[in-house]
């Protein structure tokens, strides 16, 4: 769908995040991120941030060069190795830093990753996979 340019890449990465803190949202039935009115003062605001884009933004530093670079690959057996490698060290970086109790949810995010990164990318992929570019 999009042409993978590093801005995409970024917004892939912000956008899954986002779509999997709606996911969890729903599966635990916790909804304090949607409770904006209860923002006071800066450091409220502060928390709130913190809490909702340090793993988006952790994993923009990470993995946004590396994807980005896979699809500027030559050889395309480079680039399900690099896709691969990605997503399980954003697996362990996940569960590690912010999900110890419940490695499920790493999952869970493994699978949106996956999901998005294929709705972002399809096209791009699929050339990538058959070596037409």
């Amino acid at each position: 769908m999009f042409k993978p340019t590093f801005i995409f890449v970024l917004l892939y990465i912000l956008i899954k995040y986002l779509a999997f803190y709606a996911f969890l949202m729903l599966k635990n039935g916790n909804y304090s991120f949607l409770q904006i009115s209860d923002i006071k003062n800066g450091e409220d605001l502060f928390y709130y941030l913190w809490l909702l884009l340090f793993m988006p933004v952790v994993c923009m530093i990470l993995f946004s060069l590396p994807l980005y670079f896979s699809f500027r690959l030559k050889k395309t057996i480079y680039f399900v190795p690099l896709i691969s490698f990605v997503f399980i060290v954003e697996y362990f970086l996940y569960t590690y830093i912010a999900s110890t109790s419940n490695l499920m949810n790493g999952v869970y995010n493994g699978v949106i990753s996956l999901a998005f990164f294929a709705l972002f990318f399809y096209t791009s992929i699929s050339k990538t996979l058959s070596g037409n570019r």
